[in-house]
C-alpha cells in the first residue's frame, strides 16, 4: 500500500532536516515524498535536497514548486494534486514521526477499508498541551453519525496531520483547502468529519507536534481573526444547508467553543476596545438566528461570556 507523505515547505530551514530524516528513517518503506517548496525565501529546499540526496529510492520523490509564496492550504493542495499514494499523510516541515508512525497506521487500515486512521500526538516545545489527548478508546468505528457527533465532542484531533486519509474520499468528498485564509485546519476538520464513514484509532504516539511561539497561529492579527470568522461563517453556512443542527445537538456546544475560542483571541491580541467590541459584535450578530434561535444557551456559556466582557472592559 503506497502512502503519500505530503509536507510544504516554507522558511523551516532549522526544522527541515530533522522533519525528512524522520520520514528516511520509517519502518515502512512503500512511501511517496511530495515536497511542495512554497516559494521558500531562505535556503530550505537546499536542506531538503541534501537529505534526499542519501535516500535510495530517489523515484519516490516528488518536488512541486510555486512560482510565488501561497499559503499552507495552497501547498497542501498541490501536494495532494502531484501524489498518487493509496493513502494521504499530512506532515509539517517543523514537525517529525515517530520512526513506526506509518507502519503502525497503515497496518489498522483494515486492508484499505478505513477511510481515516489517527494515532496520537506528543506535544514539543510547550508546557502545556497543545492538544487534549485521544479521549475515543483504541478501535474502529463505522457510521458517519458516530464520527461526526465524536468530533463535535472533541474526542479526536482538529488537524490534517497525523492521520492518514483514504485518497478515494478527499477525491470523492472535495476535501481540499480553503486557500487564503489562516485556520483553515478547522474547516476542513469540519467536512473531513463530516465525511467520512470508517475511523481506526489507536494510541500509540506517532507524531511529534513543535509549537514554536513565532508560529502564524500563535500570533493574534487581524488577519487571523478576519480569516477565523470566514471560517466560523463557513461552517454555518453549512451546517444551515445540511440541516445539521436539527440532528446533532452537540453543534451548538461546538460553535460556542469555538466563538470563546474567537473571542479569547482578540483579547490576546494587540488591539484596542473599539476594535474588539465590533468583531465582538459581527460575531454575535453571525450567531444569534443559525445558533442561538434553537434555545436557550447552555449556563457555561453565558457564564464565560460574562468572564470575557468583563476582562474586555479591563482591557
Amino acid at each position: 500500500m503506497l502512502v503519500s507523505v505530503i509536507i510544504p515547505i516554507y522558511n523551516v530551514s532549522g526544522y527541515i532536516e530533522r522533519c525528512l530524516l524522520s520520514v528516511m528513517n520509517q519502518s515502512y518503506k512503500n512511501i511517496e515524498w511530495v515536497l511542495v517548496d512554497d516559494a521558500s525565501p531562505d535556503n530550505s529546499m537546499e536542506m531538503a535536497e541534501k537529505v534526499l540526496n542519501n535516500l535510495p529510492e530517489k523515484e519516490n520523490v516528488k518536488i512541486v514548486r510555486h512560482a510565488e509564496n501561497r499559503g499552507l492550504a495552497a501547498a497542501r493542495n498541490s501536494g495532494v494534486k502531484a501524489s498518487t499514494g493509496d493513502y494521504l499523510f499530512f506532515l509539517d516541515s517543523d514537525d517529525e514521526l515517530t520512526f513506526d508512525c506509518i507502519e503502525a497506521l497503515v497496518s489498522l487500515t483494515e486492508n484499505g477499508t478505513a477511510d481515516v486512521v489517527t494515532g496520537e500526538i506528543k506535544v514539543v516545545g510547550n508546557k502545556r498541551k497543545a492538544y487534549p489527548q485521544l479521549r475515543l478508546p483504541k478501535g474502529t468505528y463505522s457510521g458517519n453519525d458516530f464520527i461526526f457527533t465524536s468530533f463535535l465532542k472533541r474526542e479526536w484531533y482538529e488537524m490534517p496531520c497525523n492521520k492518514l486519509i483514504k485518497r478515494s474520499l478527499f477525491t470523492e468528498k472535495n476535501l481540499w483547502f480553503e486557500e487564503g485564509i489562516l485556520h483553515e485546519d478547522t474547516l476542513w476538520s469540519f467536512l473531513l468529519a463530516l465525511s467520512a464513514r470508517t475511523m481506526t484509532v489507536t494510541h500509540l504516539p506517532t507524531y511529534y507536534y513543535h509549537i514554536r511561539s513565532n508560529s502564524i497561529t500563535q500570533k493574534k492579527s487581524a488577519g487571523n481573526v478576519d480569516s477565523f470568522y470566514i471560517v466560523l461563517e463557513k461552517i454555518i453556512q453549512i451546517s444551515c444547508r445540511e440541516k445539521l443542527f436539527d440532528r446533532y445537538p452537540e453543534l451548538t456546544v461546538y460553535l460556542e467553543r469555538l466563538r470563546i475560542y474567537f473571542i479569547k483571541s482578540l483579547l490576546r491580541g494587540n488591539f484596542d476596545r473599539p476594535y474588539i467590541r465590533e468583531q465582538r459584535n459581527k460575531i454575535d450578530r453571525l450567531y444569534e438566528t443559525p445558533v442561538w434561535s434553537s434555545g436557550r444557551r447552555n449556563r457555561e456559556f453565558r457564564l464565560k461570556d460574562f468572564v470575557l466582557r468583563l476582562l474586555e472592559y479591563l482591557k
